[in-house]
């Protein structure tokens, strides 16, 4: 199986911080995580801009196997296109962004 990192870039709108954070890591993650191929997600805050910056603060990156990512992603488009995804108002979705990358070179450990 190939493997992947979805990675999305985000933040929440101003004053519904609470929201967005509630929403996103007992809705949205487990949700996601929830499709097949999915094997879990994990998220993180900026804590140091080291080469540049990004206005965005929060990063969510998710570990995928699967032999069709086209079909993943279509069904999670599908899912959430059909309503079957809790969806909030909450998040800065103007600004968000969202990529998904393929492994390339071997890992190299310390």
């Amino acid at each position: 199986m190939a493997r992947f990192k979805m990675i999305a870039l985000t933040n929440p709108l101003p004053g519904r911080e609470a929201e967005y954070h509630d929403w996103y890591q007992n809705h949205h993650l487990p949700e996601i995580c929830a499709f097949p191929g999915v094997l879990g997600a994990q998220r993180y805050v900026e804590a140091a801009a080291l080469l540049g910056g990004d206005a965005r603060k929060y990063l969510a990156i998710y570990d995928i196997e699967t032999d069709d990512l086209g079909a993943l992603l279509g069904s999670i488009g599908a899912a959430s296109k059909a309503g079957r995804m809790t969806q909030t108002d909450a998040s800065d979705n103007a600004t968000a962004y969202t990529v998904v990358f393929t492994e390339f070179g071997e890992r190299v450990s310390g």
